[in-house]
């Protein structure tokens, strides 16, 4: 009975801080969607693609500058004083030497892509990782103490902030700099509202023997965050010197926007997933009834989205971005169909990270980089194009894979994720019959008011 108390118990307070995260969070996305949106309008092609270069190192970087010790302190089922500021140690020290690298490394990146105009972003970008610590620790104390509510306050001001601050500077004309500036005004905002919000400032320590458990937990998942980044940055890292800033920014945008519904969406669920699913990592078979139910949930928000954007990839795309990004709508519309099988492999991940199998989650990573290595490396000299189908055959491949792969923690299957896949799948092609058939139908109206748009 106290155990089914206990369940109960965080259940509710799951639920609750859920709630709360959902709105803000779904708010604080549909803010920075539409900002994105209309920043779109502004920015050149070849400014995009000066982002894409800049983001692909600096994500990277990013994933290694927690090295798991966030999730750590989430899963840990008790924390020492001492532990914690050991950890809060290793990362000022973590963070340092990133700063350093991606500071002292923007002439290599520049001399890389080609594009001098690097060197001084990447160094202006680089003050990021001192922002790194103040950041993961009260965050991770939130999570473990699963107050979703006020971790997605503090990001929504911060997201909100910064996107509005970015679509000034667009407007403005700032270019590549107003893309630059709106991440580090996310930073700074956040550092500073996670401190009001959830006060836990204590002195370094550097007992690093204090922290080993958790550094070698932490760093598999860490390792498997940053295969899953380079996964998705190797077309930038490898098509970039081939293709060139302008068709690497029609590339970087159709991955943009055909993420964009996963990308402000899993958002709002992934800070929940792990800290949420950690509380039953004992217990399999009520993690694998939440995994359905919450699945079936995500899928019929997500899907129907997915699909529907590829149904109308073209309009979308003239109304929407406007003429000089036409020749995004094809790949976009191809990129989209298989955004719903990349959906179920991010959910999957933390939930198997979560349940103590971080093994799993990085060999789905891997996996999926060594499908796509090879494929980008034929694709990138088939243009935009090729990139987008390598993408797509790989994201088919994976899904598969985890999913077999998740049966060794859950008590699930193929069968068990179709089913509660099943309604969002009815509805997704319930609705792209209906919307192809509209455009059958009234195929020149449709054509008319793309071309008011253009």
């Amino acid at each position: 009975m106290d155990k089914q108390q206990h369940q109960s118990d965080i259940t509710a307070k799951v639920l609750y801080g859920a709630r709360w995260s959902a709105m803000l969070r779904v708010t604080g996305q549909m803010v920075s969607w539409l900002s994105t949106i209309i920043v779109v309008r502004f920015i050149r092609p070849e400014d995009y693609g000066l982002n894409a270069m800049l983001e692909a190192p600096l994500e990277l970087l990013m994933l290694l500058s927690t090295f798991g010790l966030d999730l750590a302190l989430v899963r840990w089922k008790t924390i020492e004083q001492e532990e914690l500021r050991s950890v809060f140690g290793s990362l000022l020290i973590i963070n340092g030497l990133l700063f350093l690298v991606y500071f002292f490394g923007g002439s290599l990146m520049a001399a890389y892509f080609d594009e001098p105009r690097l060197e001084s972003l990447a160094q202006v970008l680089a003050f990021v990782f001192i922002l790194a610590p103040f950041r993961v620790i009260p965050n991770a104390l939130l999570d473990r103490n699963l107050k979703f509510k006020l971790r997605a306050l503090a990001e929504f001001i911060a997201n909100v902030s910064a996107a509005v601050a970015t679509l000034v500077l667009a407007i403005l004309g700032w270019g590549v700099w107003a893309l630059v500036s709106g991440v580090l005004i996310n930073r700074i905002l956040l550092a500073i509202i996670l401190m009001v919000l959830q006060p836990w400032f204590i002195m370094p320590s550097l007992n690093f023997s204090a922290i080993r458990s958790m550094m070698v937990f932490g760093g598999v998942l860490s390792l498997g965050g940053a295969v899953v980044l380079v996964t998705d940055k190797l077309a930038t890292l490898i098509a970039g010197p081939v293709l060139g800033a302008e068709l690497l920014g029609i590339f970087a945008v159709t991955f943009q926007f055909a993420l964009l519904p996963l990308a402000k969406i899993m958002p709002v669920i992934n800070p929940i997933i792990f800290p949420a699913f950690s509380k039953f990592q004992d217990q399999p078979g009520v993690a694998t009834y939440y995994l359905s139910k919450s699945l079936g949930i995500v899928s019929l928000t997500l899907f129907p989205v997915m699909i529907g954007l590829a149904c109308i990839a073209q309009e979308f795309v003239a109304t929407v971005l406007g003429n000089k990004w036409a020749a995004v709508a094809l790949p976009l519309a191809l990129l989209s169909t298989v955004m719903p099988f990349r959906m179920t492999t991010s959910f999957l991940r933390p939930v198997l990270a979560s349940m103590g199998r971080a093994d799993l989650s990085l060999k789905s990573a891997v996996f999926a980089l060594i499908i796509l290595l090879p494929l980008i490396l034929v694709g990138a000299h088939y243009g935009v194009m090729g990139l987008v189908m390598a993408m797509v055959v790989t994201e088919l491949i994976v899904v598969f894979l985890t999913i077999g792969m998740s049966k060794a923690v859950l008590h699930t299957s193929f069968t068990g994720i179709a089913l509660s896949l099943r309604p969002a799948i009815a509805a997704s092609t319930v609705m792209a019959a209906c919307l192809m058939g509209a455009k059958t139908a009234f195929g020149d109206a449709f054509g008319s008011s793309a071309s008011r748009a253009k």
